[in-house]
């Protein structure tokens, strides 16, 4: 998904209410029942593990004939919850200067949405410490995800702890994530076509020149006799060219 993967998440959850009763559940709210995917649907079968993979449904295997449905799945298709706030409503991630982050949780979709931006290390059966690095912020980023959304899933879920910080999250955090993220935007590609292997300067020259006052061209490379233009110039570029050479 190329936006921010949290807004993805909501919208699974959404479509969860409309898709329950045809995952075949007019079941009664118990955890231990659990549910075949006998006559489901290709499409309803990807669903299910879009479902397991946000920790709604629990399945041994992705190939197991059998499904559990959470108590984040029964809260949600209820309206209801069963269960006390759990900490996360409070704030459970712990970021220190060495890019190291600590998160409280034992929440899958938590967990899954930490590891779009940075490396998991440990986990424990409440605690997942995770790296966020170079490399795991610019993949996040090449999926669509920003310096900024990133920051911000952070600082929302600070620990209270760190809450009370000011600034909540260390700057050298936050500066380093936007400075990863301009890396990837020191470089642009634009689509355009190579002149090259002109017998002269003065022919290099001429041509430059042209597509220079036309507005299309993208490089030049004196030194090399080459030139680029875009898709868009290239034929008046090579019909000015032909002129050129006819006329010599």
């Amino acid at each position: 998904m190329i936006q921010w993967w949290a807004a993805g998440v909501g919208a699974y959850w959404e479509q969860l209410g409309a898709n329950w009763e045809l995952l075949g559940a007019n079941w009664e709210p118990l955890l231990v029942q659990d549910y075949s995917v006998e006559g489901m649907s290709e499409s309803l079968l990807t669903f299910l593990q879009h479902l397991r993979e946000f920790g709604l449904v629990f399945q041994r295997k992705r190939k197991s004939r059998r499904f559990y449905p959470t108590r984040l799945a029964i809260a949600l298709a209820s309206g209801t919850s069963g269960t006390p706030p759990e900490p996360d409503a409070r704030g459970f991630v712990l970021v220190e200067t060495n890019y190291r982050i600590y998160a409280y949780t034992d929440s899958e979709l938590q967990i899954a949405l930490i590891a779009l931006f940075s490396e998991l290390l440990y986990r424990f059966p409440n605690l997942v410490v995770a790296q966020v690095t170079r490399d795991s912020v610019q993949a996040a980023i090449a999926n669509g995800i920003t310096a900024d959304q990133i920051i911000h899933f952070l600082r929302t879920r600070a620990h209270p702890v760190m809450a009370k910080q000011t600034p909540v999250l260390p700057p050298t955090i936050t500066d380093q994530i936007r400075l990863w993220e301009l890396e990837r935007d020191r470089l642009r590609f634009s689509e355009g076509v190579l002149y090259n292997q002109f017998l002269s300067q003065v022919d290099f020259e001429v041509l430059r020149d042209h597509a220079r006052a036309l507005g299309v061209l993208v490089f030049e490379n004196p030194a090399r006799r080459l030139m680029v233009v875009t898709p868009g110039g290239h034929p008046d570029v090579k019909r000015f060219w032909k002129r050129q050479k006819h006329s010599a």
